[in-house]
């Protein structure tokens, strides 16, 4: 088998060799960046390239954008309605027993004591007087008595102004005017609705900063802790005398009121109280913690309340 002979002259290996090195010399020298972003930068033939030269700085973000950003995020998931997240300590019941409070239990209790006296009082039959047995001057005396109007007297023993009535118990203070109650509406519709959309921005934060709470309880321990600026009860709260009831806890509240000089007013029923914040169940007290956005609202309540209160005193007095 022959093998080929590749035969050059010598001119052309001379090229060749010339060539090789001038190939051998360009790879000696540096490369230069010749682009039109950084011509500039390398002039001479010792500076070398960095990747230092293709770091961008990023510009100064806006508020705006800081804004955006901050309404963009995603934010913790609140598992039932606490601020814990995750697997709450502790045992876990399979039919958790529901925790009754003292008051409560105080109107359960009560109920159940006048149904029993209403069921005893149907049971007893009712004897039947003849008009014709009675004597025509003691009918004469029972209707003469009839027509003077009689005293109420409350459950304690008190007596009560003909002006009290089921829908306007004998705690309230002030009367129901009509442009009280629209301030009242107006204020309470505000401030749930600043509530709301600072539950939908951002919910820790909303819990923290309540505009408004509900109920006796939560109403009493922002009292303790002199956050109230108005308390709202309503004009017909259940009858519940004796310890712990009803009406001892909404002394306790006007009390805690008187002092810490905070304004209270009954300006409507339950069932108008729950209208106004779209709720199923009554309400009987609303505390007020932060009427910022509702300003003038607050000031032209305060002063009907103050104007409602003398008609009642004026109305009381005769």
């Amino acid at each position: 088998m022959s093998e080929k002979v590749n035969l050059i002259d010598q001119a052309t290996y001379t090229n060749l060799k010339a060539r090789d090195k001038d190939e051998d010399k360009d790879a000696t020298t540096k490369i230069i960046l010749r682009s039109s972003k950084f011509k500039n930068k390398h002039r001479k033939p010792e500076q070398q390239a960095s990747l230092l030269d293709f770091v961008v700085k990023p510009r100064p973000k806006t508020q705006r954008q800081i804004k955006a950003r901050k309404l963009q995020r995603p934010h913790l998931p609140i598992i039932n309605s606490s601020y814990i997240v995750g697997k709450p300590k502790g045992k876990t019941r399979i039919d958790p027993k529901k925790k009754i409070t003292k008051l409560k239990r105080s109107v359960r209790s009560y109920r159940t004591l006048k149904k029993a006296e209403r069921d005893v009082v149907q049971q007893e039959p009712e004897e039947e007087i003849q008009p014709e047995s009675i004597p025509v001057e003691q009918q004469v005396l029972e209707l003469s008595l009839a027509e003077i109007p009689t005293p109420k007297v409350s459950p304690q023993g008190e007596k009560i102004h003909s002006i009290h009535s089921r829908r306007f118990r004998s705690y309230c203070d002030n009367c129901t005017r009509p442009l009280l109650k629209e301030l009242t509406l107006k204020l309470l519709k505000d401030l749930d609705r600043f509530q709301k959309r600072a539950f939908a921005k951002n919910e820790i934060k909303a819990r923290a900063h309540p505009r408004l709470v509900l109920g006796f309880r939560e109403a009493l321990a922002r009292l303790r802790i002199n956050k109230v600026k108005l308390l709202i009860l309503a004009t017909d709260c259940e009858i519940c005398p004796g310890e712990s009831g009803l009406d001892e806890t909404i002394e306790g509240l006007k009390f805690q009121c008187q002092q810490g000089k905070v304004s209270y007013c009954f300006p409507m029923v339950r069932r108008e109280l729950s209208h106004a914040l779209q709720k199923r169940a009554q309400i009987s007290c609303v505390a007020i913690l932060d009427f910022d956005g509702a300003n003038a609202t607050f000031a032209n309540l305060l002063i009907e309340l103050e104007d409602a209160r003398v008609e009642y005193k004026r109305r009381t007095a005769l």
